[in-house]
């Protein structure tokens, strides 16, 4: 799916939930099977998310270092699964977070998408 097919409602929500962030990212298997939750997002750093990382079913290797070096990995948003983003990072076992890139779903938001929603645009440009 691509983020001009959903409704303005569904893309001013991801907007607000921090380009899809707050709403969580399942960690893919090559086989994109789920492996690991992401939840609680947190900036880390400049262009850096950190994430409580739980494994799903079994899957422990997702809270070692090695997992997160030097790979990238593919992650599912969860309220929006059709939204899947390539994205690399690595894994803090003291915090038991990843820190990750290209954490977010890309909107593109129509100049007619203003008209329909001005005050929510004013909002957003000014906070």
């Amino acid at each position: 799916m691509e983020p001009a097919q959903l409704t303005l409602s569904d893309r001013i929500a991801i907007a607000d939930a921090s380009y899809g962030r707050d709403f969580g990212w399942h960690v893919l298997s090559v086989r994109d099977e789920p492996l690991a939750t992401l939840t609680d997002p947190q900036f880390a750093d400049m262009f850096w998310t950190a994430y409580i990382v739980t494994p799903l079913d079994g899957h422990a290797i997702t809270q070692t270092e090695g997992f997160w070096h030097p790979g990238c990995h593919r992650i599912r948003n969860i309220l929006y699964p059709d939204f899947v983003v390539d994205t690399f990072g690595h894994y803090d076992a003291e915090t038991n977070r990843a820190a990750i890139r290209f954490d977010y779903i890309k909107l593109d938001f129509k100049w007619t998408d203003i008209l329909r929603a001005p005050l929510w645009f004013l909002r957003h440009w000014f906070t």
